[in-house]
């Protein structure tokens, strides 16, 4: 293999240099600009490009990733070669337009073969792959990536505990930010969990914390600059020989609910509170998602009938909506609906809750505004707990 692994470039991470040549190269993209100098920046704090890595998804050819190479100052090659081994054999992408030609073709295809990258690569040693397990230094850590382990999730406390105590000091590290240049106030932290991030585990928070750091160094590298641009017209000046003071210090970064928006966007989740005060007929059930626990409303209504003519006897029928399973169809009897349409729903935990709301309906009496309820109810009234919710 003789892929030039030493051949390196001098590195230039000023955010006013790549911001003109991205300017220069493409028109619009402001996202994936604000990306990339938010990349440069937190490169620049930590003195590395290591760690973190920029993908983007769009059509290729565009010269995005020669923009970013330009920017960093880092020389592009002329040619396409991917893989050269020896002097004479290389292997050349040029014209291929078949994935399968560089991913191999799947065995159940007749005379499938390896990609192209496999076919040029030597063939290695089996005993390798098998290391892990048949070395006794190493096997009694081996871990089968099949197994899963169920964990219970988290409840806001615990995220926000999780976020203060490990995942911001985390981010400033990798951001390469010091100790006071950004500072999360509580009510922020607060807000990302509870309208950004409803999941089960941090690892959406983690990645909301990361890019807040992120816009917050960039923000910190850019007053530096300005500094220090600054300084050194003040020093060029040559009717001042006076001692110029030091530049003054960055103010710290603070980001609080009322600002979150403008480093993380416009939440995606709203209150699920829809009512101020449930009138009869609605009550608030709980329900299990792959994002943890979530509430919903069950809302039932009176439905006018044909009438008591011998044509339009009989003909009462029921009416469902909301994307309801077969489990959910099965136990409703009268008209009503389950909010959020557009989500999918079934599962026996919801006989309960439909109950109380048609009983509130036909006695014309509201659930208590503090109450939801979840649970399996039997055709003869008997109660059935479920304990995953």
């Amino acid at each position: 293999m003789s892929i030039p692994w030493s051949k390196t470039s001098k590195e230039d991470f000023h955010l006013e240099r790549a911001k003109v040549i991205l300017d220069e190269d493409h028109y619009g993209l402001n996202d994936i600009k604000d990306r990339i100098l938010e990349f440069i920046g937190v490169s620049r704090l930590k003195g590395s490009v290591q760690g973190k890595i920029l993908c983007f998804v769009g059509p290729p050819g565009v010269g995005i990733a020669r923009s970013v190479a330009r920017a960093l100052n880092r020389e592009g090659r002329p040619h396409n070669k991917l893989i050269q081994q020896s002097l004479t054999d290389s292997l050349s992408l040029r014209g291929m337009t078949d994935v399968a030609e560089i991913k191999g073709h799947r065995r159940k295809y007749v005379g499938p073969m390896p990609g192209k990258v496999i076919q040029s690569l030597k063939k290695g040693d089996p005993a390798s792959a098998l290391l892990e397990l048949l070395d006794p230094e190493q096997n009694s850590f081996f871990l089968d990536h099949y197994l899963d382990v169920p964990v219970s999730g988290y409840i806001s406390e615990e995220k926000e505990s999780i976020a203060q105590n490990y995942l911001i000091p985390q981010a400033h590290s990798s951001s390469g930010l010091e100790e006071g240049q950004v500072l999360i106030e509580t009510d922020a932290l607060q807000s990302l969990i509870k309208w950004y991030c409803r999941e089960s585990g941090v690892r959406n928070l983690q990645k909301h914390i990361e890019k807040i750091l992120h816009k917050a160094a960039f923000k910190v590298l850019s007053q530096i600059q300005t500094n220090d641009d600054e300084a050194e017209e003040d020093e060029k000046k040559e009717e001042t020989k006076e001692e110029k003071p030091s530049p003054p210090p960055v103010p710290p970064v603070t980001v609080s609910s009322s600002n979150l928006k403008d480093f993380v966007g416009h939440p995606p989740f709203i209150s699920d509170r829809l009512y101020e005060t449930t009138p009869p007929g609605v009550v608030m059930g709980l329900a299990c998602t792959s994002m943890g626990g979530t509430t919903f409303y069950v809302e039932t209504g009176m439905a006018e009938g044909q009438g008591l003519s011998k044509e339009g006897r009989g003909e009462g029928g029921m009416t469902t909506t909301g994307q309801l399973g077969d489990v959910m169809k099965e136990s409703t009897v009268i008209a009503y609906t389950v909010a959020k349409g557009a989500t999918p729903k079934d599962d026996p935990s919801a006989g309960v809750t439909i109950v109380s709301a048609l009983l509130s309906l036909a006695m014309d009496r509201p659930i208590r505004q503090n109450v939801a309820m979840t649970g399996e109810l039997s055709l003869t009234g008997k109660y059935s707990q479920l304990t995953f919710v």
